[in-house]
């Protein structure tokens, strides 16, 4: 089964964010039962319970490292993420125009975003009277997918593929 570049940079990109969901729910759940846990012990204290504070101490230096270490890890997981992101889409490059003779301000643009083989997206937003449209279209190996190219937008590929 064939997979078309845009359904591969978006699973890549889908399965990048669910692996950081589930990093960060995990940091939360963790963090929530030490708070609850940080507000029994200061209950137990401010009503006068015994509690051995050389323990609690301890233990919070403990949970600390191990929320530290965790944070460590997600840090280290956006990084790699981030760097995936930046290699599915290493060529970029976007040019403004103006759609008619009658607008003015070069209004319009096209955005390639390009793998390192020339494949990936055009995005087109063509302002024209009062009106805007978007428009996405395939690029395979720096040439038109399954739609045919204006020229603003083979020229947005042809500068990304410099």
């Amino acid at each position: 089964m064939a997979v078309d570049t845009e359904t591969a940079v978006a699973l890549a990109l889908g399965a990048a964010g669910l692996a950081l969901a589930l990093i960060a729910l995990v940091v939360a759940v963790r963090t929530a039962r030490w708070a609850g846990r940080l507000r029994r012990a200061e209950q137990a204290l401010l009503d006068g319970e015994p509690v051995d504070l050389v323990e609690f101490a301890v233990g919070m230096q403990a949970r600390m490292e191990r929320l530290e270490d965790d944070g460590e890890k997600l840090r280290h997981e956006v990084v790699s993420a981030l760097g995936q992101l930046d290699v599915l889409l290493r060529r970029r490059a976007i040019v403004r125009y103006d759609a008619t003779a009658e607008d003015e301000g070069r209004r319009s643009s096209s955005l390639a975003l390009l793998d390192r083989n020339g494949s990936g997206i055009v995005i087109s937003s063509v302002h024209a009277g009062s009106t805007t449209s978007i428009f996405v279209k395939d690029v395979l190996r720096g040439a038109a997918g399954s739609i045919a190219l204006t020229p603003e937008e083979e020229q947005a590929i042809q500068i990304a593929l410099r």
